[in-house]
């Protein structure tokens, strides 16, 4: 269907859109058709269109377009509460890396990504702003198929540092890295473990371990901001902030943005406490843990409520 091609031609220029001119050349449309087909996307707000060259317009999906908050995730159920926090879109990136390096880059305008990410690109960057923790807890690990000393993770996230408190403990020897659930999960095959987030962690019917069982609470994630959108739109981002610690999960809207069912949701929310108390010492205790050498005057700068 020519609708579901150019919804995925815009998903895949993100940020940078595409000539509508170029749209049709590339499907191989009619420009009529074309010319149809967006502007009921247009009309739904799927869209949004810009005039660029002559009678040429520059098209985006509206979550990528300028002006519309953007606000980034990864496909994981501890943003539950912020999914449910109100009619925004979200943009759902595979791993925390892209994702947080966008908002440094000023691509997103607010970000839903594992705290330690946030910290080093903060810390390298100046400009994003770690507003509070999210969640604490949901992941763990799973026992793959080896017992050869491997375990995979996502790099730079929670399941890394976690990993790294408990190597002894677990006889981890090394690590294999992978930018997506998907890789984590073929690794079970060639790994001794793999260490993985809610709701993949509960759906995997195999010998397993919450990393709370084996060090206590943890925080996952952390809402951060780019500063640049929080000085042009100080009220917008404030509002968004009260809203996340205040709403109530909306499993089917979780459900409609991770693509994850409602018995998946349901059976991994438990996993988590919702927006924990933390201080910025007990942020540095926990990096502490896993060998994160970070000190307190590196990083006060980057906390701006917690």
């Amino acid at each position: 269907m020519l609708e579901e091609k150019i919804i995925e031609v815009l998903e895949d220029r993100k940020f940078e859109g595409i000539l509508q001119s170029e749209l049709a050349k590339m499907l191989k449309a009619s420009k009529s058709r074309v010319s149809e087909i967006l502007k009921n996307l247009e009309s739904d707000g799927e869209i949004v269109r810009k005039r660029e060259v002559g009678k040429n317009y520059r098209v985006w999906l509206t979550k990528y377009s300028e002006g519309a908050v953007k606000i980034g995730i990864l496909r994981a159920v501890e943003y539950a509460k912020l999914i449910s926090s109100g009619n925004y879109s979200f943009i759902v990136y595979k791993n925390a890396i892209d994702l947080t390096r966008d908002l440094a880059l000023g691509r997103i305008d607010i970000c839903a990504s594992p705290l330690i990410t946030q910290v080093l690109f903060g810390i390298m960057m100046k400009n994003i702003r770690i507003f509070g923790v999210i969640a604490e807890n949901g992941s763990g690990v799973v026992f793959g198929e080896e017992k050869n000393g491997i375990f995979a993770t996502t790099e730079m996230s929670a399941m890394e540092m976690n990993l790294r408190v408990v190597r002894e403990r677990l006889g981890v020897q090394a690590f294999r890295y992978c930018d997506s659930p998907e890789c984590l999960l073929s690794s079970l095959s060639k790994a001794e473990g793999i260490a993985i987030w809610e709701p993949y962690f509960s759906s995997i019917k195999r010998d397993k371990i919450p990393f709370k069982e084996l060090i206590g609470d943890f925080p996952c994630c952390t809402l951060a901001i780019n500063t640049s959108f929080f000085e042009k739109r100080k009220e917008e981002a404030e509002n968004i902030l009260k809203n996340v610690k205040r709403a109530e999960i909306d499993t089917d809207a979780v459900s409609r943005v991770l693509n994850f069912t409602r018995s998946e949701i349901e059976n991994s929310i438990k996993s988590y406490k919702f927006n924990p108390d933390y201080s910025i010492e007990d942020i540095l205790n926990y990096l502490r843990r896993a060998g994160i050498g970070i000190t307190m005057e590196s990083i006060s700068h980057i906390f701006k409520e917690i």
